[in-house]
């Protein structure tokens, strides 16, 4: 019945934002955030396939992200060949590197692998400004500034462009769709059973003969490849990716994202991106203190419900039980 009903209440969700353009087409502000939530939400679901469902302390997912960028955009301006394959390419790349990482590093286990991975967000950066144009002209990263210029995609004639968001609302929003339905099903899947038995109750599960590190290193490659998918289309909306979008802000935002909708709860890092990504814009006046007031935030949220924006029914279930116990005994 619980599950019916928030399938219910995400469908009515979805029929909302199909209309949204109605509303909104004229406001190129509105429409640029629509577009990011979309684009974040996927990362941040991706991200929560790791942390909040396989318990895997993996802090390099915005690596992938980039990864995906960076690979889509070398490809299709380099090698010419179509945005939509190098978008494909840009997940498939992603997932490889993810899936090449995750082998030694899932070995490990708690704070050991938060570092490993966290450390991919240092090393990336100086990697992507060696292979700038003052080592290579013909496939370069551009360096400190990035990459520039990347193609966008066309479909039946038509090219995406900035002037127009309407087409790039939809173009997300269908990305949003498959990758939220795809999640769901992943969480659902025998494996997400397993991944869930594994962290709720990990000896049991053992003695059951489920393969931990076999589904650990699943999940690990599929959501390295959706982010690597959702680093490619955001790197084609702004026609640019770079070093900068692997900054400790765009990491902890990402995550606070996470946190604030719900960790392991679907689809709470959907809905906490959706705000978050808001709140950022509002707070963006106060400059560096906005991820002071972000943390407050998650501070807030993790001490009064610790599962988030998905927690608020039973936060108001237990305090109804306790106004009723009160009541009851004369208190």
């Amino acid at each position: 019945m619980v599950r019916k009903n928030r399938q219910i209440q995400i469908l009515i969700l979805l029929l909302s934002l199909t209309i949204l353009p109605v509303f909104f087409y004229t406001d190129r502000y509105i429409m640029n955030i629509l577009i990011l939530c979309f684009i974040w939400s996927i990362v941040a679901a991706s991200w929560d396939l790791i942390l909040g469902y396989a318990n895997v302390f993996s802090f390099g997912h915005i690596a992938f992200f980039v990864i995906g960028g960076y690979s889509s955009g070398l490809l299709v301006n380099f090698l010419k060949i179509s945005p939509w394959i190098g978008i494909l390419m840009g997940g498939i790349i992603a997932s490889m590197i993810g899936l090449l990482i995750g082998l030694p590093c899932l070995k490990l286990k708690g704070i050991y692998l938060a570092i490993v991975t966290f450390s991919l967000l240092f090393v990336l950066p100086t990697l992507i400004v060696w292979a700038g144009p003052g080592r290579f002209k013909n496939f370069s990263t551009g360096g400190t500034y990035g990459l520039q210029k990347i193609l966008p995609p066309s479909l039946f004639g038509y090219t995406f462009t900035r002037s127009n968001l309407i087409p790039w609302y939809y173009l997300t929003f269908v990305f949003f769709i498959t990758f939220l339905l795809i999640i769901y099903k992943i969480i659902h899947s025998s494996t997400g059973l397993a991944l869930v038995a594994l962290r709720d109750a990990e000896p049991l599960a053992k003695t059951l003969g489920i393969n931990d590190y076999k589904y650990k290193l699943l999940i690990f490659g599929i959501s390295s490849f959706i982010a690597g998918i959702m680093g490619a289309l955001y790197a084609h909306y702004f026609e640019a990716i770079s070093p900068a979008n692997l900054g400790l802000n765009v990491f902890l935002i990402t995550l606070v994202m996470v946190l604030f909708g719900g960790l392991g709860v679907f689809p709470g890092a959907v809905l906490g991106s959706f705000v978050i990504t808001f709140t950022n814009e509002l707070l963006r006046p106060l400059l560096e203190w906005r991820l002071v007031v972000l943390g407050a935030i998650v501070i807030i949220t993790m001490i009064l419900m610790p599962k988030g924006l998905m927690g608020i029914p039973e936060l108001f279930s237990n305090l109804k039980y306790y106004h009723s116990q009160k009541n009851r005994w004369g208190g």
